[in-house]
């Protein structure tokens, strides 16, 4: 009982923090760090971490938090690092993407891999366009050394505003690589700023079936955030829940 009022009482805390102290800032800068698993193997989950520069502020008031570097359409660089121990996996890279004032952009990529005794990169490049000021539609080449198979394809991804909600992102993918073609599909209805709840579909070698997700982004300042993920695939044989967790700095 004492363990679960301290949690009701962090919770509202948070919550309070969230509605009293954040102000919606543009910022420029963005941190995170996230831990993403299986609840069948809840102690053998990946981790994430991540900087991204934007050339211009970013307006955070306007649209869903998550969407917020999307939307904004401005010119980026970063840098992430991943783990996953399960596999000895380490994962280092860097990309940018140049956004021209014709609303052309320009993407490109590369990471450093290891995977065991294994190690490998990669290397990737992407050209797309803005079509209007919430949709993109772009085609994305990658390659690498030590017999890593070339990929290329297209995305496409629009987000509608609405009325009564702020709105649903729409996603699309397709890819090819060593003679399989693999495509996904997905929407996310955004009730509000913060939380959305989602399905996807997905065509490949490893998978074919759907998912059902919901995300929350709890704005607890100006300049911190923590999010939370929860998916299921709907397949008999695909056990326990994914889950995310994160914590995100903004500045």
């Amino acid at each position: 009982m004492k363990h679960t009022t301290t949690a009701l009482a962090i919770l509202l805390s948070l919550s309070s923090m969230s509605a009293v102290a954040a102000q919606d800032n543009d910022f420029q800068h963005e941190a995170g760090l996230e831990y993403n698993a299986n609840s069948e193997d809840a102690g053998d989950g990946a981790w994430n971490a991540y900087y991204r520069y934007y050339f211009e502020g970013v307006d955070q008031g306007k649209s869903p938090y998550v969407l917020n570097g999307f939307l904004a359409q401005a010119s980026n660089i970063g840098a992430n690092y991943s783990n996953f121990d399960v596999i000895d996996s380490d994962t280092i890279g860097v990309d940018g993407t140049f956004v021209f004032d014709s609303n052309w952009f320009v993407s490109a990529n590369y990471q450093r891999n290891e995977i065991g005794n294994f190690d490998f990169n990669t290397f990737g490049a992407e050209v797309g366009y803005y079509f209007n000021d919430s949709s993109a539609v772009s085609a994305f080449y990658q390659d690498g050394d030590s017999d890593v198979e070339d990929s290329y394809g297209l995305t496409l991804r629009s987000y509608i505003a609405l009325q009564s909600t702020a709105g649903v992102d729409l996603q699309a993918n397709w890819i090819h690589s060593d003679s399989d073609n693999m495509f996904n599909v997905g929407a996310d209805w955004y009730v509000n700023n913060a939380w959305s709840v989602g399905a996807g579909y997905s065509d490949s070698k490893f998978f074919d079936g759907f998912d059902i997700r919901t995300a929350y982004w709890l704005r607890i300042s100006d300049s911190f955030s923590a999010s939370f993920e929860i998916s299921k695939v709907l397949d008999s044989d695909a056990d326990g829940v994914g889950f995310g967790i994160g914590v995100i700095g903004r500045f």
